[in-house]
């Protein structure tokens, strides 16, 4: 079976994720079962007492100046996950893929980066790098990767800066697409933008795919940029409580596409 590994956001946990009124996360499940993937779901650590089994958890991702930094080496507490996955279950060890929103994208991205070796292709949404770029360095090896962002997004803001709770500076999502498509040796200039269907007219979201083949050596990067969206991945299917104060603090909800099976489309094309 292919492997997919959800790493969850930050302040959140491996079952808070699959929560009523998470998102569109809870609909992990049902697609692997779907698509007959083994799907792993690791618990980050509570960096102010070092839980691991919490619900309160972060990941180790290369942010600095961060105010609840966990010290775990989270890297190599995924590639042992991933090596005991295949030990013990017989995985295929040419389609692991691995992705995640928020805390788990920027996680995301430094997996990719620092270690892409196991990974078939990944996806982060609502996610940059960091504004710092001590800590960033090319991958070894280039690996397909999906970004997707709201312009919308209070958090991990479209035009960067700092993030609310003092947890670091990011760098805007053009500057984030920029460095990767350096990284991933791809084509500075999509071939191909497409507007995907607005099938929700009770929102004002809109999704726009871009696609930046690999060049020489390289690998490609596909990008979704919603606009009207907010700190989340798309659904409709998967609802979020519509509280102002979670409101103000995800921002609004796209509905015009189910993000898990963009995500999981672009992956599932490609194997090592």
């Amino acid at each position: 079976a292919p492997v997919l590994i959800v790493l969850h956001g930050g302040g959140q946990s491996m079952r808070q994720i699959f929560d009523t009124g998470a998102g569109a996360t809870r609909g992990w499940p049902e697609l692997v079962r779907r698509e007959n993937a083994l799907l792993l779901v690791p618990n980050g650590v509570n960096p102010d007492n070092g839980n691991p089994r919490g619900d309160n958890q972060t990941w180790n991702d290369l942010r600095q100046g961060v105010a609840r930094v966990s010290p775990a080496d989270d890297v190599g507490f995924i590639l042992a996950l991933i090596s005991w996955a295949q030990t013990t279950y017989r995985t295929d060890p040419s389609r692991v893929y691995v992705t995640g929103a928020s805390n788990g994208g920027m996680m995301t991205f430094r997996l990719l980066m620092e270690a892409p070796e196991p990974f078939a292709a990944g996806a982060a949404f609502v996610s940059a790098l960091p504004a710092e770029d001590t800590r960033l360095k090319p991958p070894p090896r280039p690996t397909p990767l999906m970004i997707a962002n709201g312009k919308l997004d209070p958090l991990v803001q479209w035009d960067g800066g700092r993030i609310a709770g003092n947890r670091g500076q990011t760098r805007s999502v053009a500057a984030t697409i920029a460095w990767w498509l350096a990284a991933n040796k791809a084509a500075t200039k999509p071939s191909a933008t497409v507007t995907l269907p607005g099938t929700d007219h009770a929102d004002t979201c809109r999704i726009e795919r871009r696609d930046y083949p690999a060049g020489p050596g390289g690998a490609p990067v596909v990008t979704y940029t919603m606009t009207g969206g907010g700190h989340n991945i798309p659904s409709a299917r998967y609802g979020i409580p519509k509280g102002w104060l979670v409101r103000r603090f995800i921002g609004p909800v796209c509905r015009d596409a189910e993000g898990i099976e963009l995500a999981w489309q672009f992956m599932a094309a490609y194997r090592q």
